[in-house]
């Protein structure tokens, strides 16, 4: 059981906040790439913050506070200009890094626009995601993970905004005990009553095996988590899941596809889920043009979860929790011990960032960075293969 207040420093994720100020040690995608491909610019929202991100007319990115530095007006109704993105109140123009570069009604030879400025933040494009940065300088490596820079891989993103609290989606991702019960009991009560048939093929070739075991190591990035159903040598207990720190989750498959899922704080009751796939191409050495976005909703029409998918079973729990989950009515149990763990670790860095350090996996080294792979086992500790 946790107190008011220590439940307040774990979700609140604004400017000037506990958990914000750790989490802005990050980089936290914002956009697909692909998303810009129609709208060149675009409101955005992270930690809290309303920003607009666009891409000039050069190809430059740019991510910027959402109000122009003018009057306030939304910068979202800009315009993409070749440097910059154009007001659309007064037609001044604001660069990548926040410059006012014209402003059309003032004289022609006032120098006002050189004395004048807005928040730019860092921003960049990998693997057909675009990533935001809204800590301290200097930014560091955007993390290559994988899945991400695989030049052999078809992908794509799905992305779900789940309005409830961050930390109650992140943790669901540390609850290995839900699978068997929600992605299994439960969804075959839901298909027993909706589809009988389905529900029959559901049980003989889908229904999770349950779980014997879990194990949850810490490793110098993040945690680990493992679950054993059948034997030691299957990959979800051999190799386990690893959850890079704060919130980066990567699954592999035998096949060589995998997932990365991010959890991104939006603001305090709403978080983007961002579910990004890559599988091996049969295209070798044919880069993808562009990585396809998917908006996947986790209701339907009429508002109601939609049950009968994983997506939307994990949506239902974690948006029933409410907005932000009151976690001094808990009774935590055995299988919670990741989630007790995780919580203690984003104290602690959270602290470490407080008192002006550095928390774990913030990368600064190029060539631990070229390319994360899952982490290894290596004489009873962990490392992070580059």
């Amino acid at each position: 059981m946790i107190t008011a207040e220590e439940n307040r420093q774990l979700t609140e994720v604004g400017p000037h906040t506990f958990m914000g100020d750790l989490l802005r040690h990050y980089w936290h995608p914002v956009a697909s790439a692909s998303q810009l491909e129609t709208e060149p610019v675009m409101p955005v929202e992270l930690l809290g913050e309303k920003l607009v991100l666009f891409r000039d007319n050069s190809g430059t990115l740019g991510l910027l506070a959402r109000g122009c530095g003018h009057r306030q007006t939304s910068l979202a109704y800009g315009m993409p200009e070749e440097s910059g993105v154009r007001c659309a109140y007064h037609g001044w123009v604001w660069d990548s890094e926040g410059n006012c570069i014209e402003q059309p009604s003032e004289p022609a030879e006032s120098t006002f626009r050189q004395k004048v400025t807005t928040t730019a933040y860092p921003v960049e494009e990998l693997g057909g995601l675009v990533f935001g940065y809204l800590g301290p300088s200097p930014a560091p490596l955007l993390p290559r993970y994988n899945i991400l820079v695989w030049n052999h891989s078809n992908r794509e993103t799905h992305g779900t905004v789940v309005p409830c609290n961050w930390l109650q989606v992140a943790e669901n991702l540390m609850d290995p005990a839900h699978i068997e019960n929600l992605h299994g009991r439960y969804f075959g009560y839901v298909l027993d009553r909706t589809d009988p048939q389905e529900s029959a093929f559901f049980r003989s070739r889908f229904m999770p095996s349950a779980i014997k075991r879990s194990s949850f190591d810490l490793f110098e990035h993040g945690i680990i988590e493992r679950h054993l159903c059948r034997d030691e040598q299957e990959r979800s207990w051999a190799t386990g899941s690893p959850f890079f720190f704060p919130a980066t989750a990567m699954v592999a498959r035998d096949n060589g596809s995998g997932t990365l899922i991010f959890v991104v704080p939006l603001d305090d009751e709403r978080t983007w889920f961002v579910e990004h796939r890559a599988w091996p191409s049969e295209k070798k050495g044919e880069p993808q043009q562009s990585v396809p976005f998917y908006d996947v909703p986790g209701t339907d029409e009429h508002g109601q979860f939609r049950i009968a998918t994983a997506n939307g079973q994990d949506h239902m729990v974690v948006v029933t929790a409410g907005a932000t989950t009151d976690r001094r009515l808990e009774h935590l149990g055995t299988t919670d011990v990741g989630l007790i763990m995780y919580r203690q670790l984003l104290i602690e860095q959270a602290q470490v960032a407080a008192d002006g350090g550095e928390p774990i996996n913030v990368r600064r080294d190029p060539a631990r960075n070229r390319r994360i792979d899952l982490p290894q086992v290596a004489a009873g500790s962990l490392r992070v293969p580059v």
